[in-house]
């Protein structure tokens, strides 16, 4: 079966932009198919810890103004978040901001979406925080406010957190219908609305393999209730180097085991352990001549 690669870059710490920039555009030139970033204003202090940068100074480049800088550079790697927080937006704000990567990219933006999990980035920011189910219910409305923006000449919505009367919203982007909307997490409800509206999945990192069957499963069984055709890719994240190793052999054996249990997408995780940027593309070239051939 065919797999596909893509990597997980920060744009933290010691992954400044030139840093993200050099790594996903080596991406780009070596095949793998998709690079994302995480969306927040800033992270708890052990992620910095984890890619030797100063937790007293919590720094974020912003997530959509660094892919559409990326978008500009690139030819053929698809490029999104995973996952933007629409609790965190205005959802017409949004959907214009990814038309507009999805336009300079030529049509490879992908829109990962969550509703929220850095309680304190929130508070910190003046964004309201709420309940599990109040946020899941934020990002429902808001997604489908975007995807009305997207689809139609005119939109309105009138929902309870969010509304809009009459939009018009032009440029469209270049994917049709729309570009694919993937969901971050693992909950009942992630699961619910990756099978009723999404084309993937983004598990945590490094997510042990019983559990990567077990959401597959579940996955499967949701997209059974709303009749759909296909189902949404399945996207595990590998850590480097703890979680896909660092030997050709645990690459492959490591690689397979994700393809045995549901995946159709594999990411190289650049943000959940330490790698200096030029190891990181270092592994890039190496794990591409070794690996992505073995699975096309």
């Amino acid at each position: 079966m065919k797999l596909q690669f893509g990597i997980h870059s920060p744009i933290h710490g010691s992954y400044d932009y030139k840093a993200f920039l050099d790594l996903s555009i080596t991406a780009d030139r070596l095949g793998f198919d998709y690079v994302t970033v995480g969306d927040h204003f800033f992270l708890p202090a052990k992620s910095y810890a984890k890619i030797c940068g100063d937790p007293s100074k919590p720094d974020k480049l912003d997530a959509w103004i660094a892919l559409t800088a990326l978008a500009a550079k690139t030819e053929r790697i698809k490029v999104g978040t995973r996952v933007s927080p629409i609790p965190f937006y205005l959802p017409s704000r949004l959907a214009k901001i990814v038309t507009t990567v999805d336009i300079v990219s030529g049509g490879r933006a992908i829109l990962g979406v969550g509703a929220g999990w850095h309680k304190e980035e929130a508070i910190t920011y003046g964004v309201k925080w709420g309940s599990h189910k109040e946020r899941i219910e934020r990002m429902l409305e808001g997604l489908k406010i975007i995807l009305s923006l997207w689809s139609q000449e005119k939109a309105t919505f009138k929902g309870k957190y969010y509304q809009v009367s009459n939009a018009p919203f032009w440029p469209k982007p270049v994917q049709k219908p729309h570009p694919p909307i993937w969901f971050g997490g693992s909950s009942d409800a992630i699961v619910d609305a990756t099978a009723r509206y999404g084309d993937g999945l983004f598990p945590l990192t490094d997510i042990p393999l019983d559990k990567l069957q077990s959401l597959y499963d579940r996955l499967k069984e949701a997209v059974k209730r709303y009749n759909r055709e296909e189902s949404p890719m399945l996207a595990p994240a590998l850590s480097y180097p703890n979680g896909i190793g660092t030997e050709k052999s645990e690459w492959v054996k490591n690689v397979e085991s994700q393809l045995e249990h549901g995946a159709s997408l594999v990411l190289i995780d650049f943000s959940a352990g330490y790698a200096s940027p030029k190891k990181a593309q270092e592994f890039l070239k190496e794990f591409a001549s070794e690996v992505l051939s073995s699975f096309r």
